[in-house]
């Protein structure tokens, strides 16, 4: 025995056959004196915790406090199968109802994160029949709401909310983040959502402060997608909404969907701040729909800026269908180059199983990516237009979401519909005129410089570059097919030269994106323009495309990064990526060696003295 009376053993082995020959209630009394003794030398939380696991009800204050404890613990390092073992030990404890209702909720909303979805939907049913304040009741009707809803059951998630609602006469702030949370799981069915925004814009006409901050902002995000107003203006409504003060329950709501508006309008280190307030504000342990919202505009933020790797690494989120973090890893694949495993990923859903959602329309885009660039235009074609079908139906108009009218216009060209894909390409760029965001205007100007063809075609291209270089966002990933298309027509035009240039342009870019399927591609258009050797210069000042070397050149006068940005009015991000990628092209690996890498290009750029 050691100095506290307790058992030691040579090896844990020996322990075990010791102990398994013990009467149970002799080996439960020992796991209790363990975990008692632990606490009070101050060993781990979840050191104790798992021997509290082996013990019957404690009784003693102590014994919750370390499970919920290591709930935490387990929670904050992402394994929540642990801190769902730790919580159902916990509710054999002895409890008042009020922590029974919000253990159960904890417990529910975990087992959700573990895919026990039946599971914890029993524990959310039954923890809000248990007595509890208005503000845990509304906890846990959210959460009980986004696990029904993430079965397909929105109707009965709808019921929930509102029968919580009718609750709440004399607590119109929460009322409200209930209604709002209606509105936002109403996303997931297309007939809930309709006659839920019927009645959010007919009350946020009329009586805004009836909708609260959240609502509001919803209704900011829905006027976006439907394209009744710029980008400019959304962005004003949103901030404005931002400086109002807001109660902490509706404050994720408010700060995901500015996210997701920011993001779209191409605001994207303003996207950035409010995707990590809003998840630094989220209880780790309650669902919540913003959650899977605030990550899913996180990996919108990152396709934004071709951010491919981060794309193909980042958790696709909830199981049982195609999210929207599974089409941006599918096209982030067929960016890549990876064809064969962006097929393979694709076979992994049968989408007759499904939920109809709008991250089912953002999917069927995404294969139709595939089907494009696996030369099946006529299969691209049927998801694109249904996509559209879907996003119509929804009163989703504006390609800042979804540009599938472009995305059609460019399978009917390649199946011979020249009229078809100019009137689809027109009407794309009416409406991203009225978004009004460089890389909404010049993906859309790009299009229909191809669909138009000719000296206007031309024209249309070179405007879609220029709307494209000149963004103060990062638009690479639609600036690379902008300049092959370009490259493309001038070909056709038999402007060799302004055609090289434009193709090598986009094959830079594309190497520096990882975006190896348009560095090909570029490639075989170089060729075929009578390019020869490489196909972009990969180190050396030469390799630098414009902008680096503008930024290059500031940064090695001693600029800061952000003294840059602002002088060329641009994303401070962006400035960071164009110097990583400068860095590599002069094999360099720190700031101060800019000047003289500079000078050594230059000086073999110098014609030589002539004797």
């Amino acid at each position: 025995n050691d100095a506290g009376g307790r058992p030691r053993f040579a090896h844990p082995l020996l322990r075990d056959a010791v102990l398994a020959g013990w009467p149970q209630p002799r080996r439960e009394a020992v796991h209790r004196a363990a975990a008692e003794a632990m606490l009070r030398r101050g060993d781990r939380v979840e050191a104790v915790a798992r021997h509290l696991l082996r013990t019957p009800v404690v009784g003693r204050p102590w014994a919750l406090r370390v499970l919920r404890d290591a709930v935490t613990v387990a929670v904050h390092d992402g394994r929540p199968d642990d801190a769902v073992a730790y919580l159902r030990r916990a509710l054999d404890e002895r409890l008042t109802d009020d922590v029974r209702q919000r253990l159960l909720t904890e417990l529910g909303s975990l087992e959700y994160a573990s895919a026990d979805t039946p599971a914890a939907i029993a524990r959310l049913a039954e923890a809000q029949h248990l007595p509890a304040d208005p503000r845990n009741r509304v906890r846990t009707a959210v959460a009980l709401g986004t696990a029904l809803a993430g079965r397909g059951e929105i109707r009965t998630a709808m019921e929930v909310l509102r029968r919580t609602e009718g609750r709440l006469s004399g607590h119109p702030g929460l009322a409200r983040t209930v209604q709002t949370a209606t509105a936002m799981l109403s996303d997931e069915d297309l007939a809930t959502r309709q006659e839920v925004y019927r009645w959010l814009s007919e009350t946020g006409r009329h009586s805004p402060e009836l909708v609260g901050t959240a609502g509001q902002a919803l209704l900011v995000r829905y006027a976006a997608t439907a394209a009744l107003i710029s980008a400019e203006e959304a962005m004003v409504r949103v901030r404005d909404l931002l400086a109002q003060p807001t109660d902490p329950l509706a404050e994720p709501f408010l700060l995901g969907t500015a996210a997701a508006v920011a993001q779209w309008a191409d605001e994207l280190d303003e996207a950035d701040r409010l995707v990590e307030r809003g998840l630094a504000g989220q209880h780790p342990a309650l669902l919540h729909p913003m959650q899977h919202a605030i990550l899913n505009t996180r990996a919108d933020i990152a396709a934004a800026r071709g951010d491919l790797a981060g794309l193909l690494a980042a958790d696709p989120g909830r199981a049982g269908g195609p999210t929207n973090r599974d089409a941006h890893a599918l096209m982030a694949l067929v960016h890549t180059g990876r064809i064969d495993e962006a097929l393979r990923y694709a076979d992994r859903f049968d989408l007759h199983e499904v939920p109809e959602n709008w991250e089912l329309n953002r999917y069927l885009y995404a294969r139709g990516v595939l089907r494009a660039a696996t030369g099946d235009p006529a299969g691209a074609l049927h998801d694109f237009l249904e996509c559209g079908r879907r996003q119509s139906a929804r009163e989703v108009v504006s390609p800042v979401v979804t540009p599938w009218r472009t995305a059609v216009a460019e399978c009917r060209l390649a199946l011979g519909g020249g009229p078809e894909a100019l009137a689809l390409a027109t009407e794309e760029l009416r409406l991203a005129r009225l978004w009004n965001t460089p890389r909404t205007v010049g993906r859309a100007l790009s299009v229909l410089g191809t669909a138009t063809g000719g000296r206007r075609g031309l024209e249309l291209a070179e405007e879609a570059v220029r709307t494209l270089r000149d963004a103060h966002a990062d638009t690479d990933m639609e600036l690379i097919p902008a300049l092959l298309a370009q490259g493309r027509q001038l070909i056709a035009a038999g402007e060799r030269g302004r055609a090289r240039t434009r193709l090598r342009e986009a094959a830079e870019l594309a190497e520096r994106k990882g975006a190896l399927r348009w560095l090909t591609l570029a490639g075989q258009a170089l060729r075929e323009g009578g390019a020869r050797g490489s196909v972009a210069s990969h180190t050396g000042a030469g390799s630098l495309t414009g902008s680096e070397r503008r930024i290059a050149e500031l940064a090695a006068d001693g600029r800061t990064n952000t003294e840059i940005a602002e002088l060329l009015h641009l994303a401070r991000r962006t400035v960071e990526t164009h110097l990583t990628s400068t860095y590599r092209k002069l094999r360099i690996r720190r700031r101060t060696e800019l000047p003289a890498a500079l000078d050594r290009e230059r000086g073999r750029d110098r014609p030589r003295a002539q004797g």
